[in-house]
């Protein structure tokens, strides 16, 4: 605990000693240690990420996580953030050394050749080439030492100053900073972590087996830890490269097409995608595939999260304003909407620009910072993978238009769209909703209070009675009488709808579609009785 303080204080002295040097004296109560920036021809914003590259990797990479929030910062600072590079010069390792002691191996039994000088150096790592005995070309990634300590001193300073702004500034209460950097340090441990970039690899790989669009990169676990990461080195082109594609004989426009299907198969199929898919993690191979690397930052949903994220893509797509406020409240952490009507309108607003707009010149990066805008000004979180995945679809969006200016991505999501509509009305799909009722129905069944068990058992003898004088008792009676045949149409309908679910998870002929026709039947009998209920509620209400 006392060294964690020590690495703290030495960190702030550094960060107090850096944010003088670039004119911010402002923050630290007129205080500077050395000459100041800030009187020179550099504006504000190209200071403050000067600041942050001289501060160091955690605040480099917080820039860069702000750097597609257009709906927060002004266009200027945008600018600045996305010039923020994670490079660094490089410092001398003794790989072979690392890996005798790190992992306990000797170097010569595995490796014909080890580089001695890194070919890539960035703030968490740097990279190695190598060559196995099989003649395999591989990269070994060496977790530079020390910096998950000063990563953690960063965390801790940075929380101190997120909790002092959010206490004394509207503005940054808005922008829900304290929560933004709690999901930016889980992502930052991430990947400090060659482990978990490991199983992402692994996982990735899973994913996609027997996609021939794809280049897997193999890795390698008996030669790999949390602080060493040996996988396939891959030769390939920049995806943004359009000369060296073209000199594959490769077609620009395919290539497009197959990285961004490849990028929706993760996000709407898969649940799990790559959040950096910048420029330089999306190689194309000689044979047409595509390949990702880079595996350290990775967006990931649960079940119930994809299903969320279907529906409020279909209901963007179809400007249902007041479905997709609905999902948005399922998947939301903070939902603080003063005015929900005020919501949908804004909302309208939105989707009556999107219609004025040819689908040439719609930009997706300022689609999805309006729509930003819209859950910030109404005080809507949403879940961080979320902002992962708007980053990784504006990162993806770039890329596309290099090399088709035209592109469209609002028009490569329609066939996803359609394809989650027949997978739900698939008889697998119904299968497992028909289970999922059947549990549901149990367990209310099963959890129904004693009381209304109680009625229901004075109803079927007879015996309830009302005993007390009541005004109004013929609208009372009226009332008694439609609650009760409501209330057996009610227990009707879930009887038939578990009998249903019964018949679907028995899968027995006659068929049609795929579905037992019995099952079939009970499902329309059931859909009839639903119409009627509602229709008896809406005239009870007039």
């Amino acid at each position: 605990m006392m060294e964690n303080q020590k690495r703290k204080l030495k960190r702030t002295a550094s960060l107090v000693k850096i944010l003088a040097k670039y004119g911010f004296e402002e923050l630290l109560n007129n205080t500077s240690s050395e000459a100041s920036l800030k009187d020179s021809s550099l504006s504000v914003y190209e200071r403050i990420r000067m600041a942050l590259e001289e501060l160091g990797p955690t605040y480099v990479k917080f820039g860069q996580a702000f750097s597609s929030r257009e709906d927060l910062l002004p266009k200027e600072m945008i600018v600045e953030l996305q010039k923020l590079q994670d490079k660094v010069e490089s410092r001398p390792m003794d790989v072979r050394e690392l890996l005798k002691t790190d992992l306990g191996i000797d170097p010569d039994e595995f490796f014909t050749s080890i580089a001695e000088e890194p070919f890539a150096s960035a703030s968490i790592s740097q990279v190695y080439k190598a060559e196995l005995k099989n003649g395999q070309s591989v990269i070994l990634k060496i977790k530079r030492p020390g910096i998950r300590e000063v990563v953690a001193s960063d965390m801790l300073i940075m929380k101190d100053i997120a909790g002092f702004l959010t206490s004394y500034s509207e503005v940054f209460r808005r922008i829900n900073l304290v929560e933004v950097l709690e999901a930016f340090e889980k992502s930052i441990f991430q990947e400090l972590s060659f482990l978990n970039e490991l199983a992402n690899i692994e996982r990735f790989s899973r994913n996609f087996k027997g996609n021939e669009a794809i280049y897997l990169a193999g890795a390698y676990p008996e030669l790999s830890n949390d602080s060493i990461l040996c996988m396939e080195f891959i030769a390939g082109a920049k995806i943004t490269d359009k000369e060296a594609i073209i000199s594959m004989g490769l077609s620009p426009e395919k290539i497009t097409h197959t990285g961004l299907d490849l990028y929706l198969i993760q996000v709407l199929e898969h649940g799990f995608f790559h959040a950096d898919p910048h420029p330089g993690n999306l190689l194309v191979m000689q044979s047409g595939k595509i390949a990702f690397i880079d595996f350290g930052s990775m967006g990931s949903m649960m079940p119930t999260e994809k299903v969320m994220l279907e529906d409020f893509v279909s209901y963007f797509m179809a400007e249902d304003a007041r479905r997709l406020i609905a999902t948005m409240k399922k998947m939301a952490i903070r939902f603080n909407v003063a005015d929900e009507s005020k919501l949908e309108r804004d909302i309208h607003e939105f989707f009556n620009l999107l219609d004025g707009v040819s689908l040439e010149q719609m930009d997706i990066k300022e689609v999805l910072t309006k729509f930003s805008a819209i859950l910030n000004n109404n005080e809507i979180l949403m879940p961080d993978h979320l902002y992962l995945l708007v980053r990784g679809i504006v990162l993806i969006e770039g890329i596309g238009r290099a090399l088709v200016p035209d592109l469209n991505i609002l028009d490569g999501l329609r066939p996803y769209i359609l394809k989650i509509a027949l997978k739900r009305l698939s008889p697998e799909e119904l299968k497992k909703s028909g289970l999922k009722l059947l549990r549901t129905l149990t367990e209310a069944l099963k959890t129904m209070p004693d009381d209304v068990q109680s009625i229901i058992s004075k109803l079927n003898n007879g015996d309830l009675k009302v005993v007390q004088e009541v005004k109004g008792l013929p609208a009372l009676k009226t009332m008694v009488e439609r609650s009760l045949s409501n209330l057996s149409l009610s227990v009707f309908l879930s009887g038939l709808l578990i009998t249903s679910a019964i018949l679907i998870l028995a899968d027995k002929p006659p068929k049609f579609n795929g579905i037992p026709i019995l099952a079939l039947s009970g499902l329309v009998i059931s859909l009839l009785i639903g119409i009627v209920i509602l229709v008896q509620a809406i005239f009870k209400r007039k």
